[in-house]
């Protein structure tokens, strides 16, 4: 089946749809069948439907683990049938404008707004290189099955750069956490570590691929700013722009965000949590190296498709968030910082919404590819 082929999303329906009693497959089947993303469906169960009100539905917004080497579990909310049926609508109309208009010149990016609760629906953004909006503005329509579709200028990208105290961590400390500086060897190397990935038993070191050399990053030694080896990087992958790296005998890489304000990581949120978040206009953080800690965006768009950015392309699963600051919060250096908000169920921990790796210095967009895709991969945070 052709995605131009679905049909508008009908989540609600599950509350005649499903029974007690209905095998695991069945259920999962139906609850694919009516709408929703495969994360959710593959973890709602007949108890969650028989729980939610007539004009609510289950969705998983996130997975939190105490243990990070176990399987991690799955955290649901309910939600408003008809914003989700309306996100997931968007999420899928979006495929349809990429298709048209991605290879086309002067598109920059094509990306999913999701709605607000109690107020405006889920939207498309298509940004275009401000010398091409007067050419392109004709072959973008307007509104596609109800879905409204907003174009933006992008006037083009811009490197910054400063200094802050994340840069003179010590090579003697053993214990090293998100937010530090750390080097590739690319022509720009300065990078930031983001996160412990635990993926097959093992721990991992998160940074982007961007600072090393090449579209394959493996095999590359990441170094502390003094040139001391921290470990070589065993996986990466370029269009998600992320390596990981296995730490050298006496370092480890801690579960923790350097000056987040929390307390540590628990885990992630899901691709419908981030619509969730965009929907309650939640504010996330990022700490880098350049800019320190920051609190400094709302979600703008999911889903989104980047035509023009550093490295490999398209890079089909970005988070936008949106500056509300006088100045530019992810600069030169910040590259593999993370974005989090608060853990739903411990307000002393976070959970990690997107891998950053570049900001259009000229809107104040900030984006990087969401969490949700790295667990794709079969990484949990």
């Amino acid at each position: 089946m052709m995605l131009d082929d679905y049909d508008r999303p009908s989540t609600d329906t599950i509350h005649t749809e499903t029974a007690p009693g209905m095998s695991r497959r069945r259920l999962l089947s139906s609850l694919l069948g009516v709408g929703f993303t495969q994360m959710s469906a593959k973890y709602i169960t007949q108890d969650d439907i028989d729980g939610a009100a007539s004009d609510e539905v289950p969705i998983v917004i996130g997975f939190h683990s105490d243990d990070p080497h176990r399987e991690p579990t799955p955290y649901k909310r309910y939600v408003a049938a008809d914003w989700y049926n309306d996100f997931i609508h968007a999420t899928r109309l979006k495929h349809r404008v990429e298709q048209s208009l991605g290879a086309t010149p002067g598109v920059i990016s094509v990306g999913v707004s999701p709605g607000e609760l109690g107020g405006d629906n889920s939207r498309l953004i298509v940004r275009l290189q401000d010398s091409e909006i007067g050419r392109m503005m004709g072959e973008v329509p307007t509104r596609i099955e109800g879905v409204k579709i907003d174009v933006e200028p992008v006037t083009g990208f811009e490197s910054l750069s400063c200094t802050n105290t994340l840069r003179n961590w010590s090579s003697s400390t053993s214990t090293i956490r998100g937010g530090y500086e750390v080097w590739g060897n690319s022509n720009a190397p300065i990078g930031t570590v983001g996160a412990p990935a635990f993926k097959n038993g093992q721990r991992y070191l998160a940074t982007c691929q961007h600072i090393f050399s090449g579209s394959n990053a493996s095999g590359s030694t990441l170094k502390h700013p003094d040139g001391t080896a921290l470990g070589t990087v065993k996986h990466t992958k370029c269009k998600e722009d992320y390596a990981m790296v296995k730490l050298n005998g006496g370092y480890r890489m801690k579960r923790a965000i350097r000056y987040s304000g929390y307390n540590g990581i628990s885990g992630h949120y899901s691709y419908d949590g981030l619509g969730h978040l965009k929907s309650r206009g939640a504010n996330t953080r990022k700490v880098g190296r350049t800019t320190c800690r920051t609190s400094f965006a709302k979600i703008q768009t999911t889903a989104e498709t980047i035509y023009t950015a550093p490295g490999c392309l398209p890079k089909p699963y970005s988070v936008f968030h949106k500056d509300n600051s006088s100045g530019s919060d992810l600069k030169r250096g910040d590259s593999g910082s993370i974005s989090l908000y608060e853990s739903p169920n411990n307000s002393n921990r976070c959970w990690l919404i997107s891998f950053m790796n570049y900001e259009d210095g000229n809107t104040n967009d900030v984006f990087g590819t969401g969490i949700y895709r790295l667990a794709d991969f079969g990484y949990n945070f």
